[in-house]
């Protein structure tokens, strides 16, 4: 409910979210709160993990063992353990993403995800095509978020000093909301 106080205060022309459960339930509080239909869209769900690890704890041993291994392969954007999305798999989910959001007719944008997702967005923004699985690496661990951090991005037109479109970082997941 805080954060869909703090967004209320906002210009939002229209929600996106991921179905994914907190994302939802964050989606509809504050679609309730603005009186916004949500569109949801698997293009901001949350890294699709191998499917041998649903239901498993964080100390599963073969949960650990995974993560040993995908943190061993992190220099190659190709690799998987099994049916999960490798870094290339993200990369291109996230590049649609942001195509999606360049062409929407409405000017202010909600989109409601996940914050490992939402660094890799950042990092195509800042990045684009030559964004690697390095420089996410990097920030997946640098860029701290906190659960129903606003984070505000423009997306701005060619001009004279820089001659293609470009996004631009306002606010980085800011939770003053949160107390």
């Amino acid at each position: 409910t805080f954060i869909a106080e703090r967004v209320s205060k906002l210009p939002i022309d229209a929600i996106i979210a991921s179905p994914y459960a907190r994302a939802k339930e964050t989606a509809e509080i504050i679609a309730q709160k603005i009186n916004k239909p949500i569109e949801w869209s698997e293009l901001f769900v949350e890294r699709k993990q191998p499917s041998e690890l649903i239901g498993k704890s964080f100390d599963d041993p073969l949960k650990r063992t995974i993560f040993d291994l995908t943190r061993t392969h992190a220099d190659d954007p190709g690799w998987k353990y099994s049916d999960e999305e490798s870094f290339l798999d993200l990369k291109t989910r996230a590049e649609a993403a942001l195509a999606l959001l360049v062409v929407r007719k409405e000017e202010h944008l909600l989109v409601v995800t996940h914050g490992l997702f939402k660094r890799l967005l950042i990092g195509s923004m800042i990045f684009g095509a030559d964004f690697n699985s390095l420089q996410y690496k990097m920030f997946r661990s640098f860029f701290y978020t906190s659960n129903t951090g606003i984070t505000v991005c423009d997306h701005l037109l060619p001009d004279e000093e820089h001659p293609e479109p470009r996004w631009e970082l306002i606010t980085w997941n800011d939770h003053a909301h949160l107390g």
